[in-house]
């Protein structure tokens, strides 16, 4: 009996897990961290629909499979095939947990938000302890300060939802560590549309006078609070908020490239990671807006697909009247931030968006049960297993990848060249390993002055920038190892 409640508390857990393991993990941004979370929660999926015999299908189930699968195909004409496979994976795990939440009771989804309210004000105090700060910003753990923001702003908002359920007061302080947090992050969009989203929480949703009152002090402490810090730090940051300030002006021309290419590549994008290389001038990876990231990378449909599920979320807050207003504006105030920004690029924070949407159609939607047979989970398991397989396979490469790179640092040269040859064979489309391999060689050949291991440097960088060629770093650096080696 014990193990069939465990069993059935599973899906929670998972969440809760997925949420905190994500935020000490730097939002799962690195490649081993979000590979290992695909082969996690694909497994984890799985038991628990078969566990029940059941699903719980929403539209945006059909439509975050469409999504994953356009970012495969994708990768079949993507200019840089190994970057595609690696954004298809990032964009993978949305499905399992979507549909491993869709599972939670109501007020399990509810104890998900008030948890998200103390890991937002937790990920504050932890970069405020070991000053993870970058040019007077606060970043935490996320290495990314507006990234940090969003979370900071859901954790606030999260908090604050919370507290109405419950009544505890104990909610109040995470929602003060997270807008000191959020002041400290320097986002100018994010803190404007936060307190745009309180002064709007406060007019749709009728809220009686304490806490109409409570909505304007959140207000005016963040208002305060940005002021303090421009006469404090400088502030240069906040004085910037224009439509001409630099910051913004630099991503006009992103935003104006990632048109241009797309309106050559509209039909089918050019896969995930191909805005990187045929603009390599731009030290990005991201387009910095969300809507034309995903346009670039699928195509049309890819990106007429990905509005759909937003879409669909709004109309299921609609639907519930009055009290899906609030549901409504979290996810209208999220869909314009990430016109301006990369922050879904994090799998933790696209999860948390779909977590959100998911959470609006559950509510909105009567969505029904479809029972799981025995034959229909036969036939499911096969390709959930090759899935966890691949997953588990890229992994694997990877750390062999991950490897090499220490090895090299260490100076074990043999070591080091032992795990890149392995990732090279784990790994035939991986341009990255080839690349490496020249590194090392040519450190080697600098090291022991022995020719022989420049001419295989350039041999390996040969073969990268041909898996690659759109590629100008890759032959400039084949053009540097050649006149090294003549």
């Amino acid at each position: 009996m014990a193990k069939i409640k465990s069993l059935a508390a599973m899906p929670y857990y998972v969440v809760l897990i997925y949420m905190i393991a994500g935020l000490l993990g730097a939002g799962y941004f690195h490649t081993r961290s979000f590979l290992v979370l695909d082969v996690l929660l694909y497994a984890a999926a799985f038991s628990c629909i078969l566990h029940s015999g059941r699903i719980m299908l929403l539209p945006v189930h059909v439509l975050l499979l469409v999504f994953t699968a356009m970012y495969w195909i994708s990768a079949v004409w993507a200019v840089d095939l190994e970057q595609a496979v690696l954004e298809a994976a990032k964009i993978s795990p949305l499905l399992p947990l979507s549909l491993l939440f869709a599972t939670l009771s109501p007020e399990q989804r509810d104890r998900v938000w008030s948890a998200w309210a103390w890991c937002g004000a937790a990920l504050t105090l932890w970069g405020l302890v070991f000053g993870l700060f970058r040019e007077g910003r606060l970043e935490s753990t996320l290495g990314y300060a507006n990234s940090y923001a969003v979370i900071a702003a859901a954790a606030i908002a999260a908090g604050w939802r919370a507290y109405q359920l419950s009544g505890y007061k104990r909610y109040w302080l995470a929602c003060v560590v997270s807008s000191g947090g959020l002041l400290l992050s320097g986002s100018r969009a994010v803190i404007i549309l936060a307190v745009i989203g309180a002064v709007l929480y406060v007019g749709i949703t009728g809220q009686n006078k304490k806490i109409a009152i409570m909505g304007a002090l959140t207000a005016a402490v963040l208002l305060v609070g940005g002021i303090a810090l421009i006469v404090w730090v400088g502030g240069a940051a906040y004085r910037e908020i224009a439509w001409n300030a630099p910051e913004f002006t630099l991503r006009r021309i992103y935003w104006n490239d990632a048109l241009q290419l797309w309106r050559k590549h509209w039909l089918l994008g050019v896969g995930g990671g191909g805005w990187a290389v045929l603009y390599p001038s731009v030290f990005v990876k991201y387009a910095h807006q969300q809507y034309l990231q995903v346009a670039l990378d699928t195509g049309i449909l890819g990106g007429l697909t990905f509005i759909a599920m937003i879409t669909s979320s709004l109309w299921a807050s609609l639907r519930r009247g009055h009290t899906g207003r609030s549901a409504l504006l979290a996810i209208i105030l999220f869909g314009i931030h990430i016109a301006f920004d990369i922050e879904l690029a994090y799998p933790l924070i696209f999860g948390l968006f779909i977590l959100l949407l998911t959470g609006a159609e559950a509510d909105g939607f009567s969505a029904r049960p479809v029972c799981i047979s025995r034959r229909t989970g036969a036939a499911a398991a096969l390709p959930v297993v090759c899935a966890i397989l691949a997953f588990t396979w890229l992994t694997l490469g990877y750390n062999r990848l991950a490897g090499g790179e220490s090895q090299m640092l260490r100076k074990d040269w043999h070591k080091a060249e032992e795990s890149l040859l392995g990732a090279e064979k784990m790994l035939p489309w991986s341009h990255e390993a080839h690349y490496r391999l020249a590194a090392l060689y040519s450190t080697i050949a600098q090291d022991k002055g022995d020719p022989m291991y420049m001419d295989k440097a350039v041999q390996e960088m040969h073969i990268a920038s041909d898996m690659i060629p759109e590629n100008r770093n890759y032959k400039a650096m084949l053009k540097q190892a050649e006149k090294q080696q003549e």
